[in-house]
C-alpha cells in the first residue's frame, strides 16, 4: 500500500470519527432536553440521585428499605420534602414550610400515614438531635467575632434584650392563660424566642441573630436541667451552674487538644476539621444527654466550635497564611455544614418535627389559647426590639422599624429545640401533655411567623429601606 492510500485511509477513519462525535453530541447533548436547560437538568440528578440513594439503603437494609420500612419512609420524607420546599420558594415562601408540611401530611392523611407511623420514635429523636448538632456548630462558626468586638454593645442590646423580654412576658402570660407552672411556661418561652431573619439590614443583625439563637438555645437548656431534674431543689441550684462548667470546660479543652496534634494530614485541611468537629459536637451533644446533663451538651458544642474557630485562626496564622486564605478556610468549612445542613438535615429535621403532630390529638381551644399568647409575646418582641435600636443616631427611624419586622420570622430554633421535653418525657416515662404542647406551639410560631414575617419583610424592604441595600439570605 502506497503512502498516499494510506493517508487517504487515515482521513477516511478520522472521518468516520468525527460523524459519530457529531451524531453522540446531538443525542446526548443538543436533542436532550435535560441536559440543555438547567431546571431539567436539575430535576434529572435529583430523580437520579433519590434513585442511587434507595438502591444503597436496599442493598444494606433489605426489607427496612421497602414500602412500610422505616429507611424507605425517611427516605420518602427527604424526597418529598425537597419537593414541596421547592414549591414554596417557587411562591416566595419559606422551603422550610413545606418541608414542615410534609410530616405532618405523612403523619395525618389516611393511607400516608403508613409512612409517618413506621418511623421508629428513636430513631426520629436520635436523627433530630443530630440535626440540633449542626444547627449548633453553624450557629458558633457563623459569629462573627470581628464584628462582635467593634460593635459589641449594639449587638448584644439587639439580641439580649428582645430575646430574654420575649421569653419573660412569654412566660407569664402562659401562666396566667395557659395555667401552667413558671418553670414549664418559662422552658416554652425560651423555645420559641429564637430568630430566623430572612432579611438582613445592617450587617450587624446576622451577628444579632446568631446571638438571639445561642442564647434561647442556652436558657433552654438550663430549663431543660431544672425541669427533668429529678433530685431535690437544693441539688437542682447546684447542678445547673455544675453542667454549665462541664459543657464550657468540654469545649475549651477538647478545642486546645486539636490544636495541640495539628489537624495536618494528605486530605484536605478544612476536610479535616470538618470531621473532627462534626463527630465531637455528636460526642458532646449525644454524650452529656446520656449521663443526664443535658443542659452541658449544646453549651459544650456552642463553646467547642467558638473556641476551635479561634484556636484554628491562630493556626493559620503561625503557618503564615495571609488574611484572606484563613477566612477562606473558616468560610470552606462553614459552607461544607450548610451543605450537609439543606441536603440532608434540614428536610430531615422539619419533616420530622412536622410528623410528630397528630391532628387527632390537638385541641382547638388550646391551639387558639397558644396563639393568642405566642401573639402577645410577639408584640412585647417588637416593641423591646424598636428600644433596644432606638437611640442609634446611624439609623433613621425606618431603618429601626424594618430591623424590628425583620425579628418577626421563627423556624430553625423552634424545629431543632420543640421536641426536646417531649422525647425527655418519653424517656423518663413521665406525663407528655405540657411537652407535646411544647412540640405544637414551636410548629404553630413555624407556620404563623415564617410565612407572614417573609411578606412582611418583602413588603416593607423597598418602602422603609432606601439608603441600605438589602440582601437576601438564607437563614436555614
Amino acid at each position: 500500500m502506497s503512502d498516499e492510500d494510506l493517508e487517504n485511509s487515515k482521513n477516511k477513519v478520522q472521518q468516520k470519527k468525527n460523524y459519530l462525535e457529531k451524531v453522540l453530541h446531538k443525542i446526548l447533548i443538543e436533542s436532550c432536553f435535560v441536559f440543555n436547560h438547567k431546571f431539567s437538568n436539575k430535576i434529572c440528578i435529583f430523580i437520579i440521585l433519590s434513585a442511587i440513594v434507595w438502591i444503597v439503603l436496599f442493598i444494606l437494609f433489605d426489607q427496612a428499605a421497602l414500602p412500610g420500612g422505616a429507611y424507605f419512609s425517611l427516605w420518602i420524607l427527604i424526597i418529598f420534602s425537597h419537593i414541596l420546599g421547592f414549591i414554596c420558594e417557587l411562591v416566595k415562601m419559606p422551603s422550610l414550610l413545606g418541608m414542615l408540611i410534609t410530616g405532618i401530611l405523612f403523619k395525618n392523611v389516611p393511607k400516608l400515614s403508613i409512612i409517618g407511623n413506621s418511623i421508629y420514635s428513636a430513631t426520629s429523636s436520635l436523627l433530630r438531635n443530630v440535626a440540633f448538632c449542626v444547627i449548633l456548630c453553624r450557629a458558633g462558626l457563623s459569629l462573627d467575632l470581628d464584628k462582635l468586638k467593634t460593635m459589641k454593645f449594639k449587638i448584644l442590646k439587639f439580641s439580649i434584650i428582645p430575646c430574654l423580654f420575649e421569653s419573660i412576658i412569654f412566660a407569664f402570660i402562659a401562666v396566667l392563660v395557659l395555667k401552667l407552672s413558671f418553670k414549664w411556661a418559662l422552658l416554652m418561652g425560651f423555645v420559641i424566642s429564637g430568630v430566623s431573619p430572612a432579611v438582613v439590614v445592617p450587617g450587624f443583625v446576622i451577628a444579632s441573630s446568631c446571638i438571639d439563637n445561642i442564647i434561647a438555645i442556652t436558657g433552654h437548656s438550663l430549663m431543660i436541667g431544672i425541669v427533668f431534674n429529678k433530685g431535690e431543689v437544693w441539688w437542682t441550684l447546684v447542678q445547673c451552674p455544675l453542667q454549665i462548667l462541664a459543657g464550657v470546660l468540654f469545649g475549651i479543652l477538647v478545642a486546645f487538644f486539636l490544636n495541640i496534634i495539628r489537624l495536618d494530614h494528605k486530605i484536605s485541611k478544612v476536610s479535616l476539621r470538618f470531621t473532627v468537629l462534626f463527630l465531637v459536637a455528636m460526642i458532646a451533644a449525644l454524650g452529656f444527654k446520656k449521663i443526664n446533663f443535658a443542659t452541658a451538651g449544646p453549651l459544650a458544642v456552642l463553646t467547642l466550635v467558638i473556641v476551635s474557630k479561634i484556636v484554628w485562626q491562630r493556626v493559620d496564622e503561625y503557618q503564615d497564611l495571609d488574611k484572606e486564605n484563613i477566612l477562606l478556610n473558616v468560610k470552606n468549612l462553614d459552607d461544607l455544614f450548610s451543605k450537609i445542613w439543606s441536603i440532608i438535615f434540614l428536610p430531615l429535621l422539619f419533616s420530622l418535627i412536622g410528623n410528630e403532630i397528630d391532628f387527632g390529638k390537638l385541641s382547638p381551644k388550646t391551639l387558639g389559647l397558644q396563639l393568642a399568647v405566642l401573639a402577645i409575646a410577639i408584640v412585647f418582641r417588637l416593641i423591646a426590639s424598636f428600644f433596644s435600636v432606638y437611640f442609634e443616631k446611624n439609623m433613621c427611624f425606618r431603618e429601626k422599624i424594618f430591623l424590628c419586622i425583620t425579628w418577626i420570622p421563627k423556624a430553625t430554633v423552634q424545629a431543632a429545640v420543640g421536641s426536646i421535653a417531649l422525647d425527655l418525657a418519653k424517656l423518663y416515662q413521665l406525663p407528655t401533655q405540657i411537652p407535646t404542647d411544647i412540640l405544637n406551639i414551636a410548629v404553630l410560631s413555624i407556620v404563623a411567623t415564617a410565612p407572614v414575617g417573609t411578606i412582611l419583610i418583602s413588603l416593607s424592604a423597598s418602602k422603609l429601606l432606601h439608603n441600605e441595600q438589602s440582601s437576601a439570605r438564607s437563614s436555614a
